[in-house]
């Protein structure tokens, strides 16, 4: 008997379990193959990350098991046509079709979707290093917080911003609150300056400093302190420290020829093929591709376009033959396959919402700016945790 379809999916965050979903409901039942589908995650747990800076900062609001959810039940319903290995990815060997992993397991892959998103310094924000790391980290954060008189943040993006908030709304006037921003305000990566200028006003008001061009450049144990080594050649000693900056691309198992200059896997913008050498049906959804600015927004978005060109691919009415040519001709490009209405178009406008506490918020939606009202029905509220269970079902 031959061997069935395979195809692999490395990475069960906000892009690969919705492909995986997508791929065993419709697109392989479809295909008239005998096939199987692999998922290879170090944790059968999917964490809501959008909710992360309630569930490390006030567990009586945002317990962490309902941010951290077992998502193995919902593929019970393919049977023997999934299958799950706990572990990390190590290696890709694109002539052999193949991926290892950290079990000692090499999975052979006909179509091969690489999702494996980003990982922090710290664990508190992702299940990159498995759930226990998280689940330590975060157990250690809660003990440490009601006892502390002084907390830093360190980072001035929606993560550090939204966590400052959450601080402030519990502790604000009782302790003492500051987040350093490594640029001349908060949110820097938006080109819009109000929301940034806002949310400022807004911690301020609760009792948190706010401190620009300083980063944290190196910390230090030193019993139950932390002592940090910040950019302007200054130490500071706090209570908890929590670092809410520096997501790298997890792709220490991806060739090296498939990333470009920062890292990401080298991704077309709208099909999400692989658009390198030997990439053969290969995919990428999700803040590993370049194609993604690291917004949730690119990966929930984007992922029709992948599970759309893997279906194609399959069909054979897309290109499963080597995407770049054999030759070191400049001016030929890759054949990047079919296309079709699904192609991913990426917003060019700004869209983002921070809550800032549980009852306000900024935001900029396509130019405009979003009244805090809106943040708060929106997101403040509860992280939007209700759509945690429809991702790993497969519905949201």
């Amino acid at each position: 008997m031959s061997a069935p379809h395979t195809v692999v999916v490395i990475g069960a965050s906000f892009g690969g379990l919705p492909v995986a979903h997508a791929l065993l409901k419709d697109v392989l039942p479809a295909s008239g193959k005998d096939y199987k589908l692999v998922l290879i995650n170090p944790s059968e747990e999917f964490y809501w990350k959008i909710g992360a800076p309630r569930a490390i900062t006030r567990p009586s609001k945002l317990p962490l098991e309902k941010a951290l959810l077992n998502f193995l039940p919902t593929f019970q319903k393919y049977g023997d046509k999934f299958q799950f290995i706990k572990g990390k990815a190590t290696q890709i060997e694109p002539t052999a079709r193949t991926v290892s992993v950290s079990t000692g397991d090499q999975v052979h892959y006909d179509q091969l979707v690489i999702a494996s998103g980003t990982y922090f310094d710290s664990d508190i924000w992702s299940t990159s290093r498995g759930t226990d790391a998280l689940r330590k980290e975060v157990e250690e954060l809660h003990a440490a917080l009601p006892n502390a008189q002084t907390i830093l943040i360190g980072g001035g993006g929606a993560a550090g911003v939204e966590t400052a908030g959450e601080l402030g709304d519990e502790y604000g006037g009782k302790k003492e609150i500051t987040i350093l921003s490594g640029g001349s305000r908060l949110l820097g990566r938006l080109q819009a300056q109000k929301p940034g200028q806002t949310a400022q006003q807004m911690l301020e008001k609760m009792g948190v400093t706010v401190t620009h061009n300083v980063q944290v450049k190196s910390t230090e144990k030193q019993g139950d302190k932390t002592l940090l080594h910040l950019s302007n050649g200054e130490t500071k000693t706090v209570d908890v420290y929590i670092g809410a900056t520096g997501d790298k691309p997890n792709n220490e198992f991806v060739p090296k020829e498939w990333l470009n200059e920062k890292g990401r896997v080298q991704t077309d913008e709208h099909t999400l093929r692989v658009n390198a050498p030997g990439a053969t049906g290969v995919y990428c959804c999700g803040t590993v591709g370049s194609y993604s600015d690291g917004s949730i927004m690119d990966t929930k978005m984007g992922y029709t376009a992948c599970v759309e060109s893997i279906r194609l691919d399959l069909d054979g009415q897309g290109k499963l033959t080597a995407s770049f040519p054999s030759t070191a001709d400049a001016n030929m490009k890759p054949d990047h396959g079919a296309r079709t209405k699904k192609i991913y178009k990426k917003f060019k406008s700004e869209v983002q919402i921070v809550p800032v506490g549980s009852q306000q918020g900024v935001g900029i939606a396509f130019g405009w700016g979003l009244p805090s009202f809106m943040i708060k029905m929106a997101k403040s509220k509860d992280f939007m945790i209700g759509n945690a269970a429809k991702l790993i079902e497969g519905q949201a």
